[in-house]
């Protein structure tokens, strides 16, 4: 089926991980007594393709609104990719929060933020 309208270069995509939630998980304290608190948990990656960059300049339009803070921006040519701001994604080695999705005819644009170490490695399990 021949898609229509402008599309991402092949060439300029790389291809990175998105992580769906799988619900909560109760920490534990160093006696194995529970904390009160809950941590994210995710399901295996499903692996995509799409062209992240870090947003530059100062010609810009606000696609996401001026209070969504955000560090890269993820743009696929697929509208209908099943990608939620509920997730995250790792690319680079790095993991990033979905802080906004906006899809529109021919593609979809992400807002991605760099997440911080101390939480990144206990995020992805």
């Amino acid at each position: 089926m021949a898609r229509k309208g402008m599309h991402n270069l092949r060439r300029n995509e790389t291809e990175f991980e998105y992580f769906i939630p799988n619900g909560l998980e109760s920490d534990l304290d160093e006696n194995g007594m529970h904390t009160g608190d809950f941590e994210k948990q995710y399901a295996l990656p499903v692996t995509y393709r799409g062209n992240i960059s870090v947003p530059t300049g100062y010609a810009s339009q606000n696609l996401f609104g001026t209070d969504v803070r955000y560090s890269h921006l993820l743009v696929m040519d697929d509208p209908d990719a099943d990608i939620s701001e509920t997730g995250m994604i790792r690319w680079k080695g790095s993991l990033y929060e979905i802080r906004a999705v906006r899809p529109s005819i021919n593609t979809l644009a992400v807002a991605l933020r760099k997440k911080t170490e101390d939480h990144a490695e206990s995020d992805a399990n």
